[in-house]
């Protein structure tokens, strides 16, 4: 498992260190925006209504959300998975060579 992980980051870090690729006009590939597309997205909005609600929303109770859910999943799969550990007894000593 060690080696596939290190082969992944050794692919990554390749990737990345590669140099940007230019086309036959001699400029980079790489998406540029002009001055007059920024000046259109910065164009504040003209409306402008915010609503705060502090009283409503939510999913109601902390332990219906799906994170706590998982957290709680995963709890109860280490504890059963020490529970086996100790019910195999293990220890013991192994003699490698004799």
């Amino acid at each position: 498992m060690r080696n596939v992980l290190l082969s992944l980051a050794f692919i990554l870090i390749t990737t990345l260190a590669l140099p940007v690729r230019s086309n036959a006009a001699g400029t980079s590939t790489t998406p540029t925006v002009t001055a007059f597309a920024m000046q259109q997205t910065a164009a504040p909005a003209k409306d402008l209504n915010v609503d705060i609600n502090v009283h409503g929303g939510g999913s109601g109770a902390w332990y219906r959300s799906p994170v706590w859910i998982a957290i709680g999943v995963i709890a109860v799969v280490v504890i059963l998975l020490l529970l086996v550990m100790v019910a195999r007894g293990g220890g013991g000593t192994t003699i490698v060579r004799d």
